[in-house]
């Protein structure tokens, strides 16, 4: 697996293509912020406004996916000045998706609505911006745009399982647009693996955080010296090599409680833990509970 495969991994990210929109006439569409949620809204046709808090509306238009990986607040309107008009939003169940309209007359914006749920301390969601906003090719998009539309007028057996591993490729596909754009803003891991200097050596911590990651090993991959390690790990990453690889065991670890049934001194040993009650302490500062609890409250909420 590369850098991306280890980080949606730990991250623990469930999501599902759900929501079908079209909305015509005078319309206006409020969306809350959700906790440990990513929304994504794939624009099909037609055109309208997108809007958050502190920033002038942009206009979206076929093609455009708008990805909020933190689920910030956000409408959608008709018009450029986003005026909450008290549209009703219409509601039906239509086979594997909710369909959601508003107004009459001609089809104004038509959309796809996915979302995706999280660990709260997900690597991978923090690293990204507030929103991404991407236009995908025709190319790109129009296969996945076919399996969707297809879903969503059949009522076929196992749509669901469809929908969902669409939802799977949709991420992948967000993010390695993004990553390819220029003058992309990231932060945490993804900016330190962009700096050629530290490309190797972050993948091959994240890949394998249980080894013995000594400073020696660390400097001796990224054919630098000590100091240059520490500088770079500080700038790009905002947290010391040492407390780094410690944060990859504990998301690997975290994400081996919530997806295996092996025992919690396994898990503390697969991850580079030399006892329980090491990785116990560690675990509990980092998230808050103990290792058991995490998964009891894990298998609660699947």
């Amino acid at each position: 697996m590369d850098i991306l495969d280890n980080l949606i991994q730990t991250a623990q990210i469930s999501g599902t293509i759900n929501i079908q929109c079209q909305f015509q006439g005078q319309w206006f569409v409020e969306h809350k912020s959700q906790k440990n949620q990513g929304i994504v809204h794939i624009v099909t046709s037609g055109k309208g406004y997108v809007k958050i808090a502190n920033e002038p509306p942009r206009l979206m238009q076929a093609g455009d996916i708008i990805f909020f990986p933190r689920c910030e607040e956000h409408v959608f309107s008709h018009n450029l000045a986003c005026e909450n008009l008290n549209v009703a939003v219409q509601e039906t169940q239509s086979g594997a998706f909710q369909f959601k309209h508003t107004g009459q007359g001609e089809r104004e914006l038509s959309l796809f609505c996915a979302t995706f749920h999280y660990d709260p301390h997900a690597e991978l969601i923090f690293n990204l911006p507030h929103m991404l906003f991407l236009h995908i090719t025709q190319s790109q998009l129009s296969p996945l745009l076919q399996l969707l539309t297809s879903e969503s007028q059949r009522f076929l057996t196992g749509s669901r399982s469809v929908i969902d591993a669409l939802a799977n490729v949709l991420l992948v596909k967000l993010i390695r647009a993004y990553l390819a754009q220029e003058n992309h803003e990231l932060t945490g891991t993804l900016n330190g693996w962009q700096d050629k200097r530290l490309r190797v050596l972050i993948q091959q911590i994240v890949a394998t955080p249980q080894e013995n990651w000594s400073v020696k090993r660390m400097t001796d991959i990224a054919h630098i010296s000590r100091a240059q390690l520490m500088r770079l790990f500080k700038q790009k990453i905002a947290i010391s090599p040492h407390a780094f690889v410690m944060k990859q065991r504990l998301q690997k670890a975290a994400m081996l409680l919530n997806r295996s049934a092996d025992s919690i001194l396994n898990i503390a040993l697969a991850t580079g833990f030399q006892s329980e009650t090491h990785f116990g302490k560690a675990f509990k500062r980092y998230y808050g509970v103990q290792p058991s609890v995490y998964r009891k409250q894990k298998r609660l909420q699947n």
